[in-house]
């Protein structure tokens, strides 16, 4: 059987993460209900674990390996690949920062 290789998987990860931030910006557009959004979100996390898996049949599967827990952690914690808290993270911090400000002007 062949599998695929790590530059597909890595494209498919970067695919599956723009549109778990396009999922998470949609609500704030008005374009879906938060009540869908929630669900879908879920399920693109399961299928991001489900790519990491491949990848370790691959020649740098070390990397896949770590890259399958940190998938596992952030669908436990966050329901959210870790590319995509690269968005999400400094995001909640600008609103955090800007919420704890507001009272000053």
């Amino acid at each position: 059987m062949r599998y695929p290789t790590s530059n597909v998987l890595i494209a498919v990860v970067v695919l599956l993460s723009l549109l778990l931030v396009l999922l998470m910006e949609a609500p704030g557009l008005g374009a879906f209900s938060p009540l869908w959004i929630r669900p879908i979100i879920r399920v693109i996390c399961a299928a991001n674990l489900l790519v990491a898996l491949p990848g370790l049949m691959t020649p740098k599967h070390v990397g896949w390996l770590n890259y399958l827990l940190l998938s596992i952690t952030a669908y436990v914690v966050a329901s959210t690949t870790p590319i995509a808290a690269l968005w999400v993270i400094p995001r909640t911090m600008f609103f955090a920062v800007r919420y704890a400000f507001s009272s000053l002007w």
